[in-house]
C-alpha cells in the first residue's frame, strides 16, 4: 500500500478481462506482444503497441492491387470465353440495321451468356475476399502492403461467416455511393461500414 491509497492493480494479462481496467483482446498472430505497462493508458494509435490501424490511402492502394488481380485475368477470360458471343450479337446489329428490322432482337444472343459469366465473376469474387479474409488475414493487395483484417474484440483472424458479413457490408458501402468506404478517412479507428457491421479493424505494424 502506498501512502496515497492501496497499491495499483497488477498488469492485466491480454485476452483476459478485468474489472475496472480497460479489456485488452490478445494480439494477432505474429505480431508483438503487449508490455506490462500497457493497462495503464492508451498511447499508441492502434488497438494495441506496435500496431495502428490501417490508414484510407494505403487501404486505397490495396483495393487498388485488388482490382488488377481479379481484374487482369476476369478480363482476359471475359474476351476468350465470350468472343463468339460479342461476334455474333456484333452480326446480328449489323444485319439488323441492313434489313430495319429492331436491334432489340438481338440481345437474346449475348446477354444471355453475358449474365452467366457475371455470375460466375460475382462468385469468384465473393470466394476471393471471404476465404482470404478468413484464413489468411486480408487479401492479397491486403497482405503486400503488411494490412491484416481482425477480429475487433480478440485481435485474431475472422471466421467465414464474419468474412461474408463483411462482404455484404462492403457492397453496401459501396451502393451508398461509396459513402461507407469514404468512412474510414474520418473514423477515429480507421473503420468503415463493412468493417463496422462485422465488428473488424484493418491493422498493421508501426
Amino acid at each position: 500500500m502506498t501512502a496515497g491509497g492501496p497499491p495499483p492493480p497488477p498488469p492485466q494479462t491480454p485476452g483476459q478481462f478485468d474489472a475496472g481496467q480497460p479489456y485488452l483482446p490478445p494480439p494477432p498472430q505474429g505480431y508483438p506482444a503487449y508490455p506490462a505497462a500497457a493497462y495503464t493508458q492508451n498511447l499508441y494509435p492502434g488497438p494495441a503497441p506496435g500496431i495502428g490501424y490501417a490508414g484510407f490511402w494505403i487501404r486505397v492502394l490495396a483495393a487498388i492491387i485488388d482490382a488488377i488481380i481479379i481484374g487482369v485475368p476476369f478480363a482476359v477470360v471475359f474476351f476468350v470465353a465470350e468472343g463468339p458471343a460479342i461476334s455474333n450479337y456484333t452480326a446480328c446489329v449489323n444485319s439488323a440495321i441492313e434489313t430495319g428490322t429492331l436491334v432489340s432482337t438481338c440481345a437474346s444472343t449475348y446477354l444471355s451468356s453475358f449474365t452467366a459469366f457475371e455470375l460466375a465473376g460475382l462468385v469468384v469474387e465473393v470466394l476471393y475476399f471471404v476465404i482470404l479474409w478468413s484464413k489468411l488475414g486480408g487479401t492479397l493487395g491486403q497482405r503486400i502492403l503488411g494490412l491484416h483484417v481482425v477480429d475487433a474484440a480478440t485481435g485474431q483472424n475472422i471466421g467465414i461467416g464474419r468474412a461474408f458479413g463483411r462482404f455484404v457490408g462492403y457492397v453496401i458501402s459501396a451502393i451508398a455511393l461509396y459513402i461507407g468506404l469514404i468512412w474510414v478517412a474520418f473514423d477515429s479507428r480507421k473503420q468503415g461500414w463493412h468493417d463496422k457491421i462485422a465488428s473488424t479493424y484493418v491493422v498493421r505494424k508501426v
